[in-house]
């Protein structure tokens, strides 16, 4: 069974130009904006729900930054303010705690994928401001996935190695 980093590289190897690379990056981006809307509405307790509609809209942010690459060829200023969601979070934990934490760490695994995927478009740039671009979102899906990573840190005291 390959890995789901390898098959992103794969598919990544398969295509012919950056525009269907960035399609597909737009396509993820929209995936994960659907799982965090799905998500949210299915928290029961405000700082859940808070975490994935922030996510919800960090992807739909993606995927416009990525529609303007792809219409201008210039990059966008990749923006992100990192929040805080660690304090209130673990008062926030209802009594379903491993449903919530398994909700985690599928956005956990979503993070690292797209985060593992613009680190390979950026290797395949040639063009210096488009590899920048990608590093960016790069960064900032790791970003995405340090948060995750905290609060499942916090609310079961386990830390992930990354």
């Amino acid at each position: 069974m390959k890995d789901v980093l390898h098959e992103i590289a794969d598919e990544l190897d398969r295509m012919e130009s950056i525009d269907e690379a960035i399609a597909m990056a737009i396509e993820l981006e929209e995936e994960g904006r659907k799982y965090y809307l799905e998500k949210a509405s299915a928290m029961e307790h405000a700082t859940g729900t808070n975490l994935y509609m922030f996510l919800a809209e960090e992807e739909k942010k993606h995927a416009e930054y990525l529609r303007h690459y792809r219409e201008s060829k210039k990059a966008p200023v990749v923006e992100f303010n990192y929040p805080e969601f660690k304090v209130s979070f673990k008062e926030e934990f209802s009594g379903k705690t491993l449903e919530e934490v398994g909700i985690l760490l599928a956005a956990l695994r979503f993070e690292h994928k797209s985060e593992y995927f613009y680190a390979e478009l950026a290797k395949r740039s040639t063009d210096e401001e488009q590899k920048k671009f990608f590093e960016s979102m790069e960064d900032v899906e790791r970003s995405h996935y340090r948060i995750i990573e905290e609060l499942l840190e916090y609310e079961t005291q386990f830390r992930m190695q990354t």
